[in-house]
């Protein structure tokens, strides 16, 4: 198994910054969610603690799906699934975006579950790396997503724009990167 790209979390009991690696989704990631995630997030109260990984796995397998895992110190820290030709901006006038259909990560990663977390930069990250695709693809670093509740002021604090309730998906808040916002977000992270 090939990483697709290298990165780096910061690990917060010794404050140090450690290498990350981005896979495609294989059937190890789905074995360490299985392993060491479902258990404690189904005793969670975290919205996203019913999802699962193997339906998603075998689900979205399609072309225009992005099926990808981030890795640090051998286990599966963070899930991601990206749509990349089925959306559209509402910000910039029905330009193509990649669309960040799922998105999660482990729970000792989440201050809601253990505090202090494991690693932090976890969801930055992936969202940073779905900019760059959207980059890859000439869609100009343009991104969107539904957000559940909880996650809204961490997608607001990122960057992204507040578009409001869609009621055609579960009455989920809408958020989107601009082109513009796209680049600013990467250009600070370098």
């Amino acid at each position: 198994m090939n990483a697709i790209a290298k990165l780096s979390l910061f690990r917060v009991k010794d404050s140090a910054l450690v290498e990350a690696e981005l896979y495609n989704l294989s059937s190890k990631h789905i074995s360490d969610f299985e392993t060491f995630w479902k258990q404690r997030l189904q005793n969670s109260s975290e919205e996203d603690s019913h999802w699962s990984w193997i339906d998603k796995f075998l689900k979205l397998s399609t072309p225009n799906y992005e099926r990808l895992a981030l890795e640090c110190e051998a286990i599966t820290q963070g899930l991601m699934i990206l749509e990349l030709d089925c959306y559209r901006s509402l910000l910039e006038s029905a330009k193509n975006l990649v669309y960040v259909d799922y998105l999660t990560i482990a729970p000792w990663n989440r201050r809601s579950i253990e505090n202090p977390p494991m690693y932090k930069g976890v969801g930055s990250s992936l969202l940073k790396l779905a900019i760059e695709r959207s980059f890859d693809l000439d869609y100009k670093g343009r991104l969107g997503l539904h957000s559940l509740p909880g996650a809204e002021n961490f997608y607001r604090k990122f960057g992204m724009v507040d578009l409001g309730y869609d009621s055609n998906k579960q009455g989920l808040r809408y958020f989107e990167i601009s082109s513009d916002q796209a680049e600013k977000i990467l250009s600070q992270s370098s």
